[in-house]
């Protein structure tokens, strides 16, 4: 009877035992105070706390600026089928290519394969 008693004693002892996050598998819940807290502004963002009238003034001053250089044509029709046609190439070659080759000049690749000595030999 005192076996059967102790050998239920330390089987509970160690599920007890089990049950503590030692390891640290559940996070840490963050505390009520930090969570209901109001936002506040990173600390790059001070200046628009203090000013944001000149920030808005250096936002606007950099569009002006970006608005008065005028942008190049991206390409013609023709340009921009030949460029997609060979992206096609490229892609269709690439889709072809077995992943185990080696890239063309590789130098890992003409190393020889080491030889293996079977086990027990």
């Amino acid at each position: 009877m005192t076996a059967t008693r102790n050998g239920l004693a330390l089987a509970a002892l160690l599920a007890l035992a089990g049950c503590d996050d030692r390891m640290g598998d559940y996070p840490a819940l963050l505390p009520t105070d930090q969570l209901l807290a109001e936002p506040r502004l990173p600390g790059h963002a001070a200046e628009v706390a203090t000013s944001p009238d000149s920030v808005a003034q250096g936002l606007e001053g950099r569009a002006a600026g970006l608005a008065s250089h005028p942008s190049g044509p991206v390409g013609t029709g023709a340009d921009l089928t030949a460029r997609a046609d060979a992206l096609r190439s490229r892609a269709a070659t690439l889709s072809n290519m077995s992943l185990d080759a080696c890239p063309e000049g590789a130098a890992s690749c003409n190393e020889p394969a080491p030889e293996t000595v079977p086990a027990g030999n």
